[in-house]
């Protein structure tokens, strides 16, 4: 792992961005398939088999849409999230805590990155308002457990 916490920072960074990036055009590659899809159809005489059909694909055409409107949210607001070093559980900070490395950002999960997890979490998490404001060594209780911050960079 590197030890420079903005370098580090920085790499989480640009590995979610890349990952949501792919998403964006995963997303708009289905959307395109489904406008394709849409297009060949053509109305036969069973005009109920086309009226379903075309429910459908409007139904998925919304639900990737609203995919694809979540992901740009998530990585404008990646962002916004700084990567200088800190003290304190704020937003920005990287955290370690017995069950791994956090960095709060955004909610996108797991990322590895030369061999480490690092679970990416929103400041709204539960967990994260447990331990906001904490500093390294300090513990807060999530769930009736203390949960130490056992380093803050």
């Amino acid at each position: 792992m590197k030890t420079n916490g903005p370098e580090i920072k920085l790499a989480l960074l640009s590995k979610s961005q890349q990952l949501l990036k792919e998403q964006i055009i995963d997303i708009d590659r289905q959307l395109s398939e489904l406008q394709q899809s849409s297009e060949a159809e053509e109305k036969s005489s069973a005009g109920d088999k086309y009226e379903t059909h075309q429910e459908m694909l409007n139904q998925n055409r919304s639900m990737l849409q609203k995919q694809l409107s979540t992901t740009k949210v998530m990585l404008n607001q990646l962002n916004a999230v700084p990567v200088k070093a800190l003290h304190s559980v704020e937003e920005g900070a990287l955290i370690k805590v017995a069950m791994g490395w956090i960095w709060v950002s955004i909610p996108l999960g797991k990322v590895t990155l030369d061999g480490t997890d690092y679970q990416l979490v929103s400041k709204e998490s539960p967990l994260l308002t447990a331990l906001w404001g904490l500093k390294r060594g300090e513990k807060g209780e999530f769930r009736n457990n203390k949960v130490e911050v056992l380093e803050v960079i």
